[in-house]
């Protein structure tokens, strides 16, 4: 009874909601308009509306799902009546005040719209606004006529310094100007900082933009002209007599001296005095050089030289290099021990170590401030396992300098619970009724752990060691799991958009005790390979991840990721066990500290394009397929190993493990521990937008399933085959909501199936036999893909 009074409540409130939003002009003065809508009619397709609707300086009020503008009727409730907490709270949380058209904002638009066509080579093109009210509703219309474009025809440079001159023509092949392209004065901003990064890193440390400039000749008629990119050189007081001016070339820099402070302090002023420590390291053998690095301390360094050293990428005797100084920036705040970095340039004041020719030596200082070695973290969050809401929380202690070295500690105990229906009937009979504790300890290195010196290797691979080891107990609602694992692993950048993972040493020890329907269950089973699945098994081998991603950070671009991983286990242990001519078990299996361990090979891959359609519009494609094939010691995959379909990242249409494998369905809705493959294919499309300030949307279709590669008895219909792999794809979709808060992100994305594997043959579409009973409702943390 209650349920249904608060239904009629919130029913009641939604009605006055949209009441008051069809009554936003009820109080509006004679000439007060509600703007509804801007609209742009343009004379040429090479100019969009997203171009010119940044220039706008109104915006109508956003709707609600699109259909009611209920933040004014929210507003407007503020606003009445004797003012309070709540009052604020509806007039400037909730709610937002109507935006009335304001014809001098119009006018304003339209001069910056016409500036914005200029700049990119449409001059004396027109840009005018007209209004048109209907019932207190205005729209505004912005009507661009543009102009035939001006386009470069040829460019020229106009460098007095011959040296710089050098360092630019030769680099012109990357020049973002091209013959044949329109006028574009923010293309030519992009130039001007392309030539002085270029610069920069060639060793022009004073160098800037304000060196720059065009002039361009539009006398050619046809609406052509030339550009001439100039670059003057600096003009400065002369050293003999300082009130005349004189014009040199511009001075070329290399690096003299690096002076590191590892405990600089900014209050210390120039009264300390500092112990110096010279030392030398050898670059990696293709460059046969040796390095000098002068430290200057008052008491003993809390950080080794060498881990600072091989996190600084300027370079002594080298040319100045704005790249390399962007390096060491963010690689020694990366280490996580410095809670202050800094570099300084200036003139050398001691005698040059080296000499450059037609260069002027400076020295530079890397200043660096300790943060704190050790902190605890508290952690709670909710989460999405499979698909199933929970509740967590951790504790994490952290020392990010435990050998000195910048070494990184941790230690977590983490404690969650989730609500999942269960296996014997799928309803839920308790909530958070399974538990899972954890306690987890990993070491990361800022370095490869090879018996080889640092110095060796590139230091723009950022190469990390990392050795883990933790414990995890699950108490399913069927069975418990203990689970132990150790890691060890190497992690390097190949550049900015490739990094790559090799774990060469990756050892799971699973043991599972299940509770007397678990055991009668698999007691039944007659396909020995579903029994191995929840048996105590180790798993012992390598895994090679690669991924890549063209995304561009702050830039409005298409981009791809893709992620690719190689996982192979217990080879080398078949292997020795075959040459030493280990016994094996009574089922004929080697084992390990009298446990079977699998053997197994699973590559998977994932590829995802993000088209961008504007600021808030996204498309998303993505393919995942990834297959596991057991042989010599093993069976079938490992559980933890093993292919599912369904979920709130998955087909959202089915929940998690409920779905396959292939046209396999378990009509006795009984549990459901079998219905995982050794092979997958997925593929999804995802339409993304906004709706209301953090509330976005999604439109959503998933195709998919998961197979077996070997018939089963106790899985009828889960093989693939050539002549059923059609029929087995289904088919879900849905439309989610989202609230994004930038920091992190829950969605809620309802998904029903469309195409169902298991209905005969040309009758598995879903279409007229939905009911709402058949909405799985996804819950998740942050995007599916």
């Amino acid at each position: 009874m209650k349920s249904i009074q608060t239904l009629r409540r919130i029913c009641f409130l939604l009605f006055l909601m949209i009441l008051g939003a069809c009554n936003v002009t009820k109080n509006f003065g004679p000439k007060e308009y509600l703007l509804i809508q801007n609209k742009f009619k343009i004379n040429t397709m090479k100019v969009t509306a997203d171009d010119l609707s940044g220039y706008l300086q109104q915006q109508p009020n956003k709707k609600l799902f699109g259909l009611f503008r209920s933040n004014i009727a929210l507003y407007n409730w503020g606003c009445k009546g004797k003012d309070s907490k709540f009052k604020k709270w509806l007039r400037n949380t909730a709610g937002a005040a109507p935006v009335l058209v304001d014809t001098g904002m119009a006018i304003i638009a339209c001069k910056q719209m016409t500036q914005y066509l200029a700049n990119k080579g449409y001059f004396n093109s027109a840009v005018k606004d007209s209004v048109v009210i209907k019932k207190k509703k205005a729209t505004v219309f912005y009507i661009v006529k543009t102009t035939k474009p001006y386009q470069i025809r040829h460019i020229e440079y106009t460098i007095p310094d011959t040296l710089v001159a050098r360092f630019v023509l030769k680099d012109t092949s990357k020049c973002l100007i091209k013959n044949g392209m329109n006028y574009d004065a923010y293309k030519f901003d992009d130039e001007r900082m392309r030539i002085t990064t270029n610069l920069n890193n060639n060793g022009f440390f004073r160098f800037s933009t304000n060196y720059i400039s065009y002039k361009v000749d539009s006398t050619l008629g046809q609406r052509k002209m030339n550009l001439n990119v100039e670059i003057a050189n600096p003009v400065v007081p002369s050293k003999y007599n300082p009130a005349q001016m004189v014009t040199l070339p511009h001075e070329r820099y290399y690096i003299n001296r690096l002076y590191i402070y590892p405990e600089f302090d900014h209050l210390a002023g120039d009264s300390v005095h500092y112990d110096t420590l010279l030392i030398q390291f050898e670059g990696p053998k293709k460059e046969k050089s040796r390095y000098s690095y002068y430290f200057l301390y008052e008491r003993k360094m809390s950080i080794k030289p060498r881990t600072i050293t091989q996190s600084i990428f300027v370079e002594p005797g080298s040319y100045y290099n704005l790249n390399n100084v962007n390096q060491t920036y963010s690689r020694l705040a990366g280490l996580q021990v410095f809670k202050y970095v800094n570099l300084r340039f200036g003139p050398s004041q001691s005698k040059a170590d080296s000499t450059k020719k037609n260069a002027a030596p400076i020295d530079c200082q890397v200043q660096l401030a300790r943060s704190a070695g050790h902190s605890f973290t508290v952690s709670t969050d909710a989460t999405n396992s499979a698909g199933a809401f929970g509740l967590q929380g951790g504790l994490t202690y952290s020392n990010r300098n435990i050998f000195r070295g910048a070494q990184l500690l941790s230690i977590g105990l983490n404690v969650s619970a989730q609500t999942q229906p269960s296996m014997s009937d799928n309803t839920i009979k308790q909530w958070f009724n399974v538990l899972e504790i954890g306690i987890n300890t990993s070491l990361t290195f800022p370095q490869f752990l090879f018996p080889i010196k640092p110095e060796k290797i590139s230091k723009r691979m950022k190469p990390k060691t990392t050795v883990s080891l933790g414990y995890n107990f699950q108490k399913q609602q069927d069975y418990n799991r203990h689970i132990t694992n150790v890691t060890f692993g190497y992690n390097w950048v190949q550049n900015s958009k490739l990094s790559q993972t090799f774990n060469p040493f990756e050892i799971a020890l699973v043991k599972v005790f299940g509770d007397s329907l678990f055991d009668a269950y698999l007691k039944d089973l007659t396909d020995q390979r579903l029994k191995y699945q929840y048996t105590d098994h180790l798993v012992a081998g390598l895994r090679y991840t690669i991924q890549y991603t063209s995304q561009q950070l702050n830039r409005l671009n298409d981009y791809i990721y893709i992620r690719s991983n190689f996982e192979t286990g217990g080879n080398l242990l078949y292997a020795i066990d075959n040459i030493v001519k280990a016994p094996k078990n009574s089922e004929g299996y080697y084992t390990l500290l009298n446990i079977q361990y699998a053997q197994y090979i699973r590559p998977d891959f994932d590829f995802r394009y993000y088209e961008k359609l504007g600021k808030q519009h996204t498309i998303v494609y993505r393919f995942y397929a990834g297959i596991g094939i057991a042989y010599g010691n093993s069976i079938a995959l490992p559980f933890e190993k093993a292919f599912f379909a369904g979920g709130a990242n998955d087909l959202r249409g089915w929940k998690l493990g409920f779905l396959g494998p292939g046209s396999y369905h378990n009509d006795s809705s009984a549990a459901n521990y079998n219905q995982f493959g050794d092979m997958q294919l997925e593929a999804n499309i995802e339409y993304r937008f906004p709706i209301y300030k953090v509330v976005k949307g999604a439109l959503f279709v998933d195709i998919g399933n998961v197979w077996l590669l070997k018939p089963s008895s106790d899985l009828p219909g889960g093989v693939i085959t050539l002549s059923t792999f059609i029929p087995d794809i289904a088919v879900s979709a849905g439309l989610g909501i989202r609230l994004d808060f930038n920091f992190f992100m829950i969605r809620l994305d309802p998904g029903i199936p469309i195409k169902v594997p298991w209905y005969p043959k040309g009758n598995q579409w879903y279409f007229n036999k939905m009911q709402l009973g058949d909405i799985v409702w996804n819950f998740g943390i942050g995007y599916p893909f």
